[in-house]
């Protein structure tokens, strides 16, 4: 029986101090769906999909009114000027996406659930003994799809 330990795999990862310019590099580079940051204890602390921390770039004029974006491109002008100097709990959605966690002996039934649920690409496997957590990977969607169907 497949467990989640089984479909864990190392993920790259941010602490909520870490540069947000940085942190926003490392989702370019490895393409990754989601940021999964960690807290100063190194605990899960949030998983982003991507998606959410681009809007974060976007002014909110423009957010609350589309037409506005069509009138002043202002994104392309101010993205890096968002960043700088900004640490990566600065630029987290104002609502923090609290990360999806699973035990090492969840099965893949629970992940798939867990992740529909909170509609986040990426769910951290972790580990606990009394009160310490240990972050043993993480599984992505794709991982767990072709858990369930297959590979190509």
């Amino acid at each position: 029986m497949t467990l989640a330990r089984d479909l864990a795999h190392p993920y790259p990862t941010v602490r909520v101090d870490d540069d947000a310019q940085e942190a926003a590099r490392l989702l370019v580079r490895d393409r990754l769906p989601a940021l999964l940051v960690l807290d100063q204890v190194e605990c899960p602390y949030a998983i982003v999909p991507a998606a959410q921390l681009l809007g974060a770039l976007v002014p909110e004029p423009d957010r609350l009114d589309p037409l506005l974006t069509l009138i002043a491109d202002r994104l392309d002008d101010g993205a890096r000027e968002t960043l700088s100097g900004r640490s990566v709990a600065d630029w987290l959605p104002r609502h923090r996406v609290t990360p999806g966690l699973v035990g090492p002996e969840d099965s893949p039934s629970e992940v798939a659930a867990l992740m529909a649920r909170k509609d986040c690409p990426v769910v951290a496997v972790i580990e606990r003994d009394g009160g310490a957590v240990t972050l043993l990977g993480a599984i992505t969607a794709d991982v767990l799809l072709e858990h369930f169907i297959g590979g190509l």
